[in-house]
């Protein structure tokens, strides 16, 4: 748990102080506190722990640091109460410390909300990007394309999205994360609206503009989930999140059909778009209890004016905010990326795995339809429910990943089962019975859409204090290249001669190249780590 929301004997902690923040390459940021200032100010630097926590024998390293990380600091100027644990200074050795500016440190932060904001905007956001793959089999023939040619207006939007998602971290800085997820829906809307022109010109704006709206998604909702999320169920309140995903296309998939019967494709769309316009609008009120920084008369002032203005706002933080100065300062970027080979690794991995989910995606429905002969509304059905049982799978694998299992393993894990959903998928005859094909497609959507919640927490624990929006947009342009690519490609196989079938059992060589990646690389980490274990204890 951050010390941002430890109390001491009922009272919440005084937040005049610095917070330092240790840096291991290859761990978690590990909380420590700097006083200054004030009787019994500490040594600089130094981490602080109590006693009984640094005097516990036989404990693990594990074990040692999470003691480590529940202590309890004075405010500056304040004597020690006689009940105070007695503190043991231990140097920071190997551990890096970075002073990061914090003038208040949050004892108020809103889980659920930041939870009910950013699903919002995620199951919303993926409704209206999904749309395209629900109806083309329908309406591509009377705009005079194939149905095909829907993964080219996916692949168009995923590259808007890569671009957006770099420059989401700036925007998040300057003005807020749900002020950014604000303009993701008017994007989202916006493109919803062109679309409906239905000529090939427009349907290209209108896929830069969902796309553009899209790829500002995961940045904004890794700020607040990282601000907010208990960090002992960050997996559990990422892979929450992600269920917007699948239930987006569910939605899609569930009302799409309908309303092209009732009202017609063009109205439909319509009304996805304004709900989205409803959403962006429902968002005002969040600022104020998020981000307090950014709310009314103190957007563009830095924490410290606004803290010395008004002593009761506090910069809701799971750990701390950048000072002004921090936030001035180049976002990571993509060379951030490729230099951290721990995000880098994740990274790729996340680029054959979105490959991977949007082929299933978005041709399922044309494959189910146009293969296997499934009527356009059992097709879609399919798919809708699969989605619906993949949510249950991504909150499962979040609370596996904070409770059980590695999230490395476990994503290499869900890359081998990836592949094999997706071989089994493609190994379905015609005369597949409705239960086989269901089964077969639950598999899938569980696996290749099951993985991001696990993916975004592992991201936000290798991220920087203050780095999560920017980190997760550079890291993001690995994903989404691979969002823009997969359609893409199967597009091709099929425009070239190939079959659907046979489009989904070459894609899965991608996640299992992926998945034996993490899992080699975690045995490496297992060896490295028994040897210097067998180094320390030797003569």
């Amino acid at each position: 748990m951050s010390i941002a929301n430890r109390r001491w004997r009922g009272q919440p902690f005084d937040s005049n102080r610095q917070i330092i923040v240790c840096h291991d390459a290859a761990e978690s940021p590990l909380p420590c506190t700097k006083i200054t200032g004030g009787q019994g100010s500490l040594p600089s630097p130094s981490c602080a722990q109590p006693a009984s926590a640094a005097n516990t024998t036989g404990a693990s390293s594990a074990s040692r640091r999470s003691a480590g990380m529940r202590f309890l600091v004075e405010a500056p100027g304040r004597k020690r109460s006689a009940h105070s644990p007695a503190w043991r200074i231990a140097p920071c050795r190997s551990w890096i410390a970075a002073r990061v500016d914090s003038p208040t440190v949050n004892t108020d932060t809103r889980p659920l909300l930041a939870l009910a904001a950013t699903l919002s905007v995620q199951t919303f956001g993926s409704m209206v990007l999904s749309i395209p793959s629900v109806i083309a089999p329908a309406v591509a023939p009377s705009l005079g394309l194939g149905a095909d040619r829907v993964g080219l207006f996916v692949g168009i939007a995923y590259f808007a999205a890569m671009l957006s998602g770099l420059a989401s971290g700036g925007w998040v800085a300057r003005v807020g994360a749900v002020a950014v997820s604000q303009a993701a829906m008017a994007a989202c809307a916006f493109g919803a609206f062109v679309a409906i022109a239905g000529s090939p010109l427009p349907l290209a704006l209108a896929a830069v503009l969902v796309g553009a709206g899209y790829g500002m998604i995961n940045p904004t909702s890794t700020s607040l989930l990282g601000q907010h999320a208990p960090a002992s169920s960050r997996g559990f309140f990422f892979s929450l999140k992600q269920t917007g995903v699948p239930l987006g296309v569910a939605l899609s998939g569930l009302t799409m059909p309908w309303g092209l019967q009732a009202l017609g494709w063009r109205p439909s769309t319509a009304v996805a778009g304004a709900i989205c316009i409803l959403l962006a609008l429902l968002l005002w009120p969040a600022i104020a209890r998020l981000e307090p920084r950014f709310g009314r008369g103190q957007r563009g002032r830095s924490a410290a004016a606004v803290q010395a203005a008004n002593p009761a706002v506090q910069a809701p933080t799971g750990a701390v905010h950048a000072s002004a100065a921090d936030a001035a300062a180049p976002a990571p970027g993509l060379m951030a990326v490729l230099r951290n080979r721990p995000v880098l690794r994740l990274s790729l991995m996340s680029f054959t795995f979105a490959f991977t989910q949007l082929c299933f995606v978005t041709f399922l429905v044309s494959y189910l339809n146009l293969t296997l002969g499934r009527s356009l509304a059992l097709a879609a059905g399919i798919l809708a429910g699969a989605q619906l049982m993949s949510t249950t799978a991504r909150i499962a694998w979040g609370v596996i990943a904070d409770r059980w299992v590695d999230p490395a393993v476990l994503l290499g894990g869900l890359g081998l089962a990836m592949a094999a959903s997706s071989v089994g998928l493609a190994l379905l005859p015609a005369s597949a019975g409705d239960a086989a094909i269901v089964l077969a497609a639950t598999a899938c959507a569980a696996t290749a859409m099951g993985w991001n919640g696990v993916y975004f927490a592992e991201l936000a624990r290798l991220s920087k204090p203050g780095e999560a929006a920017a980190l997760a947009g550079a890291s993001q342009f690995f994903t989404f290249s691979g969002s823009m690519a997969g359609p893409i490609v199967f597009a091709e196989i099929i425009g070239h001669g190939g079959t659907y079938a046979g489009a989904y059992a070459t894609l899965a060589l991608l996640p299992a190249a992926a998945g034996l990646m993490m899992l080699r690389q975690r045995a490496r980490r297992r060896h490295a780590g028994a040897a210097r274990a067998e180094g320390r204890d030797g003569p």
